[in-house]
């Protein structure tokens, strides 16, 4: 995509280059500017989608687009704001520039018409062009939705536990890569020794950035921005259409909990987990109260240290008061690009240090361990389940060129007290499939959207494969979830 981008701009210069010497009016020089800008505007747009996504513009990045900011750390970006706001700068003052040269040639018609068709040439190979053609474009007509959408339905089948969900910023599987990363992950690695674990949980559209992570894990359906004249932040209820995992849960009379230590206006945490299900929603500014030491703060929120004392007291609060109840939280630790350490876990180093990210993920390998060994530990763990999963695969980070020589795959194990062995399941899935796994080993059987059990023998494969690679085909399909009158 990078030559892509560079013909683009080579066309773009020599498309200028022929409007220059075309000596148009000033009309055109006015519509061709515009072009310009454009033009200019999306090779900008692509390149900082890019070092973000590493794969130019996606799912989130419309997401993000459409939804806007609010509650998102900035100052960990501040170079790539600077870049960008240099850039436009430069570009504004370079069109000013070469609009106040005096053409000394006379008006030329066929230097302006090919100006102008090697501007729209410039437009169309754009790589943003490329990357919402493979968004909107739909890949397989003949393959129906509602062959493979199943409808929310959900049977008990054995006695019921309670949950604990945990997603791990960005902490995926190819950290746990001994030829990429020695040593780096080893509390993770001995509870997965009790744990059911699956290697080959795939990231698809619509699910590469935490609240895609989310929806697709909890309601089987990838995260499709709407399509909507209304602004997101206007929508009262957040994908009120579909039902996964907390609208059943609710229904069948647990109560729900989730705790993040961001803000929850951003990416819409806060209107998903109230749209579906959940008692007790609690994001940085609900959960500042119920801090009383110094420090607990980072530039996204608040320490995961902290956050994790929190939901541990919750947790044996609710297992003494609640007959069924589901606890979920996310670690901001890991979060890119350096991540974020506790001040009580500082000394903890990757080798010699020099990489941020993997201290990061070292602590928070500790963290996430102590804590689910705490519960473990505790009285009421006969009765829990408990998930660790990834929300996504890692964003740029310091670590991402390393992670990029690795078979990128997310992180997803279930520990259960029925189990006390490991079991490996390299079966085909992605995050769409958690839903529908977890609620097997919580004493139902549910199918709801795209998601299928990933134990359940009689799930193929191909189904899933089938499934993974038509997303954006039933794009529409699943845009109409967002009904919302």
């Amino acid at each position: 995509m990078i030559y892509i981008s560079l013909l683009s701009f080579i066309i773009t210069i020599a498309a200028y280059y022929l409007f220059f010497y075309s000596k148009s009016s000033q009309i055109n020089r006015l519509i061709f500017n515009g072009f310009l800008v454009l033009t200019f505007s999306l090779h900008i747009l692509y390149f900082v989608a890019y070092y973000f996504t590493g794969e130019g513009v996606n799912t989130a990045v419309l997401y993000h687009i459409n939804y806007g900011l609010a509650g998102a750390s900035f100052i960990e970006y501040w170079k790539v704001i600077l870049l960008t706001i240099t850039s436009l700068i430069f570009l504004f003052l370079i069109l000013s520039y070469l609009s106040s040269i005096k053409r000394k040639s006379k008006f030329n018609k066929k230097l302006l018409y090919l100006a102008f068709i090697l501007i729209i040439i410039s437009l169309l190979i754009n790589p943003v062009a490329f990357d919402l053609y493979k968004i909107y474009i739909d890949k397989d007509k003949n393959i129906k939705f509602s062959e493979y959408y199943k409808e929310p339905n959900i049977q008990k089948i054995a006695e019921n536990k309670n949950l604990v969900f945990i997603y791990t910023e960005s902490l995926e599987r190819t950290y746990f890569n001994v030829n990429l990363f020695p040593d780096l992950i080893e509390g993770l690695k001995n509870l997965e020794k009790r744990s059911v674990y699956f290697t080959d949980i795939r990231q698809v559209a619509g699910t590469s950035w935490t609240i895609g992570g989310m929806v697709s894990s909890q309601l089987g359906i990838p995260l499709f921005t709407p399509i909507n004249s209304k602004d997101m932040h206007e929508i009262k209820y957040f994908l009120p259409e579909a039902l996964g995992v907390g609208d059943f849960l609710k229904e069948k009379g647990y109560f729900l909990s989730y705790y993040g230590g961001a803000d929850l206006e951003f990416q819409g945490k806060g209107k998903f987990y109230e749209t579906h299900g959940f008692n007790e929603i609690r994001g940085l500014n609900n959960l500042k109260p119920l801090i009383n030491k110094d420090n607990y703060l980072n530039n996204w929120g608040i320490n995961d240290d902290i956050l994790f004392e929190l939901v541990f007291k919750r947790y044996l609060e609710l297992a003494k008061t609640k007959d069924k109840f589901g606890l979920f939280l996310i670690n901001l630790g890991t979060h890119h690009p350096k991540g974020h350490i506790p001040k009580d876990y500082e000394n903890i180093k990757y080798k010699n240090g020099d990489n941020p990210i993997l201290n990061a993920v070292k602590a928070s390998d500790k963290l996430i361990t102590n804590f689910v060994k705490k519960i473990i530990s505790s009285q009421y763990f006969s009765d829990t389940v408990i998930v660790i999963a990834s929300d996504h695969l890692a964003m740029r980070n310091t670590a991402f060129d390393i992670l990029e020589g690795g078979r990128r795959r997310n992180l997803f194990m279930i520990i259960s007290p029925d189990f006390n062995d490991s079991k490996k399941v390299d079966k085909r899935g992605s995050t769409l499939d958690i839903g529908p796994t977890i609620m097997s080993f919580l004493g139902y059987k549910a199918e709801f959207g795209l998601g299928r059990n990933l134990l359940d023998q009689s799930i193929s494969s191909y189904e899933i494969k089938q499934i993974q690679e038509n997303l954006i085909a039933w794009k529409e399909n699943i845009q109409s979830f967002w009904i919302d009158d």
